[in-house]
C-alpha cells in the first residue's frame, strides 16, 4: 500500500504539459450542410470581405441561448460580419432555438445556420464549451479571436471593436 500511495503522490507532484484544444489559425476546408435548404455548405461558399463569425451552439444550452438572443438584440451594429450558427441538432430544434430566442435572426442575409451531423466541425475547430465563437477574416481567411463559453453579447462587441481599431 506504501509502494502504491508513494507512485501516485509522484505522479501527481510531476509537472505535466496539459493538452487544450486550439482554434484553427485558418479557416480549414469544410463540407456541412445548411439547415434550412439542405445545400451543401463548403468553405468556397464564404463571403470574401469583412468578418466571418462561427458561432458552435447547442439549442439546449441556456448560454448558447442568451447569446444568440443578445446577437438578435443586436444584428444591426453588426455591419459587414456574416454569422454562421453551427450546430448538431435537427431542424426542428433550431427552429425552436430561433423561435424562443432569436426571431431576428432567421429572415436575416448576414445569417445562416450550419447543420453539422457527424462532427466535422468539431473535430476541425475544437470547441470546448458553448456557445464557441471564432472570429475569421473574409479575405484572408486568418482566425482573429476565439471566444469559448461566452454567453455575452458586449464581450463580443468589445472583441470586434479591439479588432477594427
Amino acid at each position: 500500500m506504501k509502494t502504491f500511495t508513494l507512485i501516485l503522490i509522484t505522479f501527481l507532484l510531476i509537472p505535466t504539459k496539459r493538452v487544450s484544444a486550439q482554434a484553427p489559425a485558418q479557416i480549414p476546408y469544410f463540407s456541412l450542410q445548411e439547415v434550412f435548404t439542405g445545400k451543401s455548405f463548403k468553405t468556397s461558399d464564404l463571403p470574401k470581405e469583412g468578418l466571418i463569425i462561427f458561432n458552435y451552439y447547442d439549442t439546449g444550452c441556456s448560454h448558447c441561448q442568451k447569446m444568440g438572443a443578445g446577437i438578435a438584440d443586436q444584428l444591426q451594429a453588426f455591419k459587414n460580419i456574416k454569422f454562421y450558427f453551427v450546430a448538431m441538432n435537427d431542424v426542428e430544434y433550431v427552429e425552436g432555438f430561433i423561435n424562443m430566442f432569436a426571431k431576428k435572426l432567421r429572415p436575416h442575409p448576414n445569417v445562416s445556420f450550419i447543420l453539422d451531423k457527424n462532427g466535422q466541425f468539431i473535430s476541425l475547430f475544437k470547441p470546448t464549451q458553448t456557445p464557441s465563437l471564432y472570429i475569421y477574416d473574409a479575405k484572408t481567411h486568418k482566425l482573429l479571436k476565439h471566444l469559448d463559453g461566452v454567453d455575452d453579447v458586449k464581450v463580443l462587441q468589445v472583441a470586434l471593436q479591439q479588432l477594427i481599431k
